[in-house]
């Protein structure tokens, strides 16, 4: 049975401390299999690391919002928590304190008092310290909308004199209305020392139990249970370079974005409801190859090469079955909700042929999924997160590569953007054959996330003129590319109807063509732009 829900609205309590000071909580989150959890205090690898014997207690916590989740809409979680005899209420940013940290490790802030029992005590929230983050009209307003109850054991790491790590181990449940969702899971939390060893640790349990990273807090987790809300698409975030930046702090720093926008979208890639998860999961490992194609000269690491090229093999493990998401949504969907566009064809049919693409594109889905969960995922990104927050390939570095890497990236930027500008070619219009398109548009898309990468660099308002004209020309090339692969995806649909096939075929090629004489002027307003970096 899940534990009882706490009093809604309660008052003060009158013991609570008035303020308390935020402290920087610095963590990795893995997924483990319940079954494997029991194992994890015990391994002999963690054991010889180990400052004191492992302790075991049970944590039972409410969580409150608002009905209309005003705290979540903040970015802020409430909570308290119940451990022995003691009840203490934290306030804690639900997402990074720092958009920049590293992939896979979240870095929060978080305020903690030590109150009268599970009650929320709402007088500690108008402290000027935190009031900020709890919206005024929220205080009234505050219910508990769910509750974990699970058993932690931890232990304390010390990888070296300097690093501290404690591991947890969470084994139990989320409960809100009347479900519930399991809770099995390892957090390394960062007392001591360098993010870099978070990752060493994870990569030791990662060798002896498969995991994998986990990347919403039992809040979120939460939240979604009370809202039933899937999963969406998470955009790239702004990079925010600026002039001081070095070359190997960009490097970083992108690298760490394109792993972040990876793993953001695993969710919605593995929920299944929403097609754009898995494109962004795409779109994040090319935006990595671009960036260490850039800087690799510089870095010069065969580990780093070898780890990239990683994820070049998984993602083309991925791409199938984003090519069966295009024919879906771009093609086989539209025609079924406009039941005009086809002329001739009847809705059974036109159904007979969208219950074909379903399963022939199942396979790849599984595909797609097995490959996010497979072990070798999980290991490539703490490899390479491990790697970058390492860091020896610039503090190893000697002469002139050195001082390449402590140069001001926007040294280097400019010649980078103007390299890929000059691969476009002058041509006055945009090739007219589909290799050529295609060969067009892979080259802008290079540009593309070159540019995004050092737009910081930059003012905004000379940048902004040249991805309006960009974007546009990108995304009819992108669309006419889609075209390509839904009609390639077409004629490999075994049992479907000549003359349906034949028919969706027809509109395909109807749409492109609108497209393609859209593409000559999208081209020249391109051009006239000046580009934003000379």
């Amino acid at each position: 049975m899940p534990p009882a829900i706490p009093p809604a609205n309660p008052s003060t309590a009158p013991d609570a401390q008035p303020s308390a000071p935020a402290f920087r909580e610095v963590e990795l989150k893995l997924h483990a299999a319940s079954a494997d959890l029991a194992r994890v205090a015990s391994l002999p690898a963690l054991l010889a690391l180990a400052d004191g014997p492992a302790t075991t207690r049970r944590l039972r916590t409410a969580y409150f919002d608002t009905p209309d989740l005003k705290l979540a809409a903040n970015g802020v979680a409430l909570r308290v928590r119940q451990e022995g005899d003691r009840f203490v209420q934290t306030l804690k940013t639900v997402n990074s304190a720092s958009p920049g940290d590293s992939a896979a490790v979240a870095v929060r802030r978080e305020w903690d008092w030590i109150v009268a029992g599970e009650a929320v005590d709402r007088g500690v929230l108008t402290d000027p310290g935190v009031a900020g983050l709890v919206p005024a009209a929220a205080l009234d307003e505050l219910d508990c909308l769910f509750i974990t109850d699970f058993q932690r054991t931890t232990l304390l790491l010390r990888p070296d004199p300097l690093t501290a790590v404690e591991m947890a181990v969470d084994d139990g449940r989320v409960y809100a209305g009347g479900k519930s969702l399991p809770i099995s899971e390892v957090e390394l939390e960062l007392k001591a020392g360098k993010v870099a060893s978070l990752f060493d640790l994870a990569l030791t349990l990662q060798a002896a139990i498969p995991m994998r990273i986990g990347n919403d807090s039992k809040a979120e987790a939460g939240l979604r249970l009370v809202t039933g809300k899937a999963p969406g698409p998470v955009e790239a975030e702004p990079l925010g370079l600026s002039p001081l930046t070095t070359v190997a702090e960009a490097y970083r720093h992108i690298l760490r974005q394109a792993l972040r926008q990876f793993l953001a979208n695993e969710a919605c890639a593995l929920g299944g409801s929403d097609v754009e998860g898995l494109h962004r999961m795409r779109i994040a490992l090319r935006r990595l190859r671009t960036a260490h194609r850039l800087f690799a000269p510089l870095i010069a690491s065969p580990e780093a090469d070898r780890l990239v090229e990683e994820s070049r093999a998984l993602a083309k493990r991925l791409g199938p079955a984003r090519g069966w998401d295009v024919l879906m949504s771009g093609v086989v969907d539209p025609l079924l909700a406009d039941s005009t566009a086809l002329p001739g064809i009847d809705r059974a049919a036109l159904e007979r042929l969208a219950s074909l693409a379903r399963s022939s594109g199942a396979g790849p889905a599984r595909e797609a999924m097995a490959a996010i969960l497979a072990p070798g995922c999980t290991t490539m990104v703490l490899a390479l997160g491990a790697w970058l927050e390492h860091g020896r390939w610039m503090s190893e570095a000697e002469g002139d590569r050195r001082a390449m890497l402590s140069a001001p990236v926007a040294s280097l930027a400019g010649g980078w953007l103007s390299d890929r500008m000059a691969k476009l070619g002058k041509t006055a219009k945009p090739p007219e054959d589909a290799k050529g398109r295609d060969k067009l548009r892979r080259r802008l898309r290079s540009l593309r996330y070159t540019a995004d990468f050092f737009r910081g660099l930059y003012p905004e308002a000379a940048a902004l003129p040249f991805f309006a004209a960009l974007e546009p020309l990108q995304a009819a090339l992108d669309a006419e590319q889609d075209a390509v692969t839904g009609a390639r995806m077409l004629g490999e649909l075994k049992g479907a109807d000549p003359q349906t096939a034949a028919a969706v075929a027809a509109w395909i090629e109807r749409q492109a063509e609108k497209r393609r004489k859209a593409l000559p002027e999208l081209w020249k307003r391109f051009r006239a732009v000046p580009p934003f970096w000379s």
